[in-house]
C-alpha cells in the first residue's frame, strides 16, 4: 500500500491501521515523490489526501491517469474537503471512493477492502487477504 499524506500524524495513523490488518505500507509525505515512486514500483492500492502542498491529490491522480498507470484503478482518497464543490465534483465525475476526515478506523478498513475487492481484476496478495478477512469477519 502507498499512503500519500502531508500530515505526518494522519499518515502514521493510516499506516498503523493497515499494518494491523497485515498489509505492507509505504508512507510518503510529498505528492511529487509519491508520483515518482508509483512510476517505479508496484502497489496494490494508493491512499491519498486531496489537499497537499505542491502536487495535490487531484493532480496526483490525473498524472497517474495520463501515464496509464494501473494504480488509477486502485485509489482511495482521504479528505477533509468533500464539502468543497470542486472536490466533490471531481470525486463524483471520476467515481472515486473516498473517506472523509475525521474517519473511524472501521470506515477506513472497510473502504480499503472494498476498493481491493472491486478493483482487483487479478488476485493480488492484498485482494486475497481482503476476501479472506471479509469472509472471516462477515
Amino acid at each position: 500500500m502507498l499512503v500519500v499524506e502531508d500530515e505526518p500524524t494522519v499518515a502514521r495513523l493510516i499506516a498503523d491501521v493497515l499494518e494491523d490488518e497485515g498489509m505492507d505500507v509505504e508512507v510518503l509525505l510529498d505528492g511529487r515523490e509519491a508520483l515518482d515512486r508509483a512510476a517505479r514500483q508496484t502497489f496494490d492500492l494508493v491512499i491519498c489526501d486531496m489537499k497537499m502542498p505542491g502536487l495535490d491529490g487531484q493532480h496526483f491522480y490525473k498524472s497517474l491517469e495520463r501515464s496509464g498507470n494501473p494504480l488509477r484503478e486502485r485509489f482511495l482518497f482521504v479528505t477533509g474537503d468533500v464539502i468543497a464543490a470542486q472536490a466533490r465534483e471531481f470525486l463524483e465525475r471520476n467515481r472515486l471512493p473516498h473517506v472523509a476526515k475525521p474517519f473511524r478506523v472501521e470506515e477506513l478498513t472497510e473502504k480499503v477492502y472494498g476498493v481491493l475487492a472491486i478493483k482487483s481484476h487479478h488476485q493480488t496478495p492484498a485482494a486475497q487477504t481482503a476476501r479472506k478477512n471479509v469472509a472471516r469477519n462477515g
